[in-house]
């Protein structure tokens, strides 16, 4: 039976009781009917979940429509630190605007020096966790970036995993964006549903270029049930770090330690993994190197062994 790992996905579904609980609510609802327009009651409670106010907060269908968004208002080069998510640069393209790389240091740290040296950017995007990396980006260097006074988000996807909260930055600095996801930790990839938190307004800045009904009825109420259920989210993801520990351990003469929900490998493992039917990510910016989810134990166990097989076959 295949095992996927190449998707970064959480290894649970969402649980039945929960699943129950959302069918309840789909009988109640009429589906001939738009969702109320901005969705108040959606950012009110990810407001309270985050520690925010509802005026704080900007919900989108993912953390990518909220990504294409605020790269699109900024109008100017976007500077990425590369290897990372490999959107930022697909939204900027699609808009025309240059896309300035400089890259993460041998330790996978940000070259503070060389970013601070950069003309004319409109836009600095982060990523922590960074994905493929792994790694958390040091906060004195975020703090040095936003110091620049230049628009810049954090890109927290894997934050749950990670125990790194960066949102007190808000405080002090109203360049700062901080996205998120339901995507990883929440189980809900297949709803397509993140959020944003920033200054009150470069939060209205940005919902004023949405749609009235940008977000469908059914993934903003199963979103705040996931959020009435957090004990359950917390289980999943304390599993999945323990995972990680364990999957890292055992392959580390091949793999980066990481705080998100994956492993960067140190080496292209791709075709060997898909000929055993595993499948990983192959990583196009990378060629020598591919990624690989923590999953579940059983499917970990598996994953391990072939791993493990091909350090004995060729380290």
């Amino acid at each position: 039976m295949a095992i996927y790992l190449d998707k970064n996905e959480n290894a649970f579904d969402i649980p039945e009781n929960i699943k129950y609980e959302f069918m309840e609510y789909i009988k109640k609802t009429n589906l001939n009917r738009y969702p109320e327009k901005g969705l108040p009651s959606l950012l009110e409670k990810i407001g309270d979940f985050s520690g925010f106010n509802g005026d704080n907060i900007i919900a989108g269908n993912g953390s990518d429509e909220l990504l294409n968004i605020i790269i699109h208002q900024a109008k100017g080069n976007i500077l990425v630190n590369t290897p990372t998510f490999e959107m930022y640069q697909f939204y900027a393209n699609n808009y025309g605007y240059d896309t300035i790389n400089v890259p993460l240091k041998s330790d996978f740290s940000l070259d503070t020096e060389n970013i601070t040296n950069k003309n004319n950017v409109k836009l600095i995007i982060i990523c922590s966790p960074n994905n493929p990396t792994g790694n958390l980006i040091d906060r004195d260097q975020i703090e040095e970036i936003l110091d620049l006074h230049i628009p810049t988000i954090i890109d927290n996807a894997y934050y749950e995993f990670s125990g790194e909260d960066y949102t007190d930055l808000l405080n002090e600095y109203d360049n700062l964006i901080i996205l998120r996801t339901f995507s990883k930790a929440f189980s809900m990839a297949g709803l397509r549903i993140g959020y944003g938190i920033a200054n009150r307004n470069v939060a209205l800045n940005i919902k004023k270029l949405q749609a009235p009904f940008y977000i469908n009825v059914l993934s903003a109420k199963l979103a705040e049930i996931m959020m009435e259920h957090y004990s359950t989210v917390q289980e999943h993801v304390k599993y999945i770090i323990n995972e990680r520990k364990r999957f890292y351990s055992a392959i580390k003469d091949i793999a980066f330690d990481s705080r998100a929900n994956f492993l960067l490998l140190k080496k292209d493992l791709y075709r060997y993994m898909e000929n055993r039917d595993i499948h990983i990510r192959k990583l196009p910016l990378l060629n020598d190197r591919s990624r690989v989810t923590v999953g579940k134990k059983e499917e970990n166990d598996v994953a391990i062994d072939a791993i493990k097989e091909y350090i004995s076959e060729n380290l």
